[in-house]
């Protein structure tokens, strides 16, 4: 059996987290109106994100257009596990654990700079000024959303008074 020429089990990984995103927002409003900003945004984020990753998994003409247009690798070979060595794998969740480590140690306004730069340069081998750019606006957006419009207090890190 196919939905949209897809098989159902490959929507379960966005409808569960469109699922668990609902059960989150109910809970959301349930807070006063200044404790749900954050929530609701986070909720709401993921139901968008996940209508337009069960549309793109669609084999219809819109599902083929979102594939393309916001992951064009997920054109690639769909059957199975992606055709990646073991290394380049634990590299991806080396770069992950690494940003939580340091996220935790030196704080959201060194550690996504860093990281974004780091990533871009290294793993994404652009040149040194577009690494520079994006990670000034990835921070400037980051903290224009939560310093300004949240109102919610970066935090920190271990080593710079964060707990």
């Amino acid at each position: 059996m196919r939905v949209f020429g897809t098989p159902p089990i490959d929507y379960a990984p966005p409808l569960a987290a469109a699922a668990a995103a609902s059960l989150y927002l109910a809970a959301a409003y349930g807070y006063s109106p200044d404790a749900r900003a954050a929530p609701l945004l986070i909720g709401w984020s993921v139901i968008v994100l996940a209508a337009l990753d069960v549309t793109s998994r669609t084999q219809t003409v819109l599902g083929g257009m979102l594939t393309r247009w916001l992951n064009p690798v997920g054109t690639a070979r769909r059957e199975g596990h992606a055709a990646y060595p073991l290394t380049r794998q634990v590299s991806a969740v080396a770069w992950i654990a690494g940003f939580v480590a340091t996220f935790a140690l030196i704080g959201a306004l060194y550690a996504i700079p860093l990281y974004v730069f780091a990533a871009t340069r290294w793993r994404g081998g652009r040149p040194w000024l577009a690494c520079a750019l994006s990670a000034a606006l990835t921070l400037a957006g980051v903290w224009l959303l939560f310093a300004r419009l949240l109102r919610l207090e970066l935090y920190l890190g271990l080593l710079f008074g964060g707990t």
